[in-house]
């Protein structure tokens, strides 16, 4: 997985300060990530910031802490013993690790960290190369997927009938656990096989799918503007920048290669979200087919 997952004590909040840290550092667009771990950290963190603040203060204090929901949490389902945090975390640290864990007890760097301020920008390095392997390109974005209810690819060279491609969709899908989930699949039409071809292959590809998936596929021509060269992968929290696509190889060795992958910057998102939006009239390229669709 690409993106970093903190878990903070909700006692370590106490200030707009400390809100204020962790805004500054965390987001999908900067990999990393907050853990909503418990499932009530909002929750909680919201009746200690009350116990502390009231009028203006905690009105600004509750509206950024909000903020906080749509770009920098994730929720990965973890299992909460009953007890402490402290306990309680250590436990689901030994069965899926975090990346760094925050409470005023701990004392074991760099893992173990006591406060908030304590963070250093060595603590947020990001791994941004992964192996080509179909299982590897799709875990890099599992943070976006957890939770997505609609998830857009764009990659000129995806085809359908490929088998290294549909791997690659598989896996992605795999990683998707709301219970109806779309997926969005942009390429251009230049050097593809007959549409009819393109239309069987999914067909058939459609039977390998996880249910809670509709798959939408499009075929795209920018009129030789180059804006689809680019390839990648967003959902409404943010985006990755695949720089060689979605392929796994057919060689093994060529699997073992490492490829980057980067977030996306907030602008980036924003102006891939409107260019990819289905609800609008396409500006930077037109449809040559219809759109092929999972269902009826």
């Amino acid at each position: 997985m690409l993106h970093l997952e903190f878990a903070v004590a909700p006692t370590e909040i106490k200030s707009l300060t400390d809100l204020a840290l962790l805004d500054a550092r965390l987001g999908f667009d900067r990999g990393a990530v907050l853990s909503s771990f418990p499932k009530a950290w909002f929750r909680d963190v919201s009746d200690q910031l009350r116990r502390t603040h009231n009028g203006t203060s905690l009105d600004r204090a509750t509206e950024r802490l909000n903020s906080f929901k749509n770009n920098k949490t994730v929720s990965f389902t973890r299992a909460y013993q009953k007890g402490s945090w402290i306990n309680a975390a250590i436990v689901s640290h030994g069965n899926v690790p975090f990346h760094r864990l925050v409470e005023q007890s701990f004392t074991q760097l760099p893992t173990f960290v006591s406060s908030i301020t304590e963070l250093e920008d060595p603590d947020f390095n990001y791994n941004s190369q992964f192996p080509r392997d179909a299982l590897s390109l799709a875990k890099a974005a599992t943070a976006l997927l957890l939770g997505a209810e609609k998830v857009t690819i764009y990659d000129p060279y995806i085809c359908a009938t490929k088998a290294g491609y549909l791997k690659t969709l598989i896996e992605l899908m795999k990683l998707c656990n709301k219970g109806e989930v779309e997926f969005h699949v942009f390429s251009e039409e230049d050097g593809k096989p007959a549409w009819d071809r393109t239309e069987q292959a999914l067909v058939e590809f459609k039977e390998t799918m996880p249910e809670n998936i509709k798959l939408y596929w499009y075929c795209a021509d920018d009129d030789s503007s180059g804006f689809l060269h680019s390839r990648g992968l967003f959902t409404a929290k943010g985006g990755l920048i695949y720089d060689r696509g979605f392929i796994e190889p057919t060689d093994r060795y060529q699997r073992q290669e490492l490829t980057d992958i980067i977030p996306m910057s907030i602008t980036l998102l924003q102006a891939k979200a409107k260019s990819y939006n289905t609800s609008l009239q396409y500006e930077d390229f037109k449809l040559v087919r219809g759109v092929w669709s999972s269902h009826p």
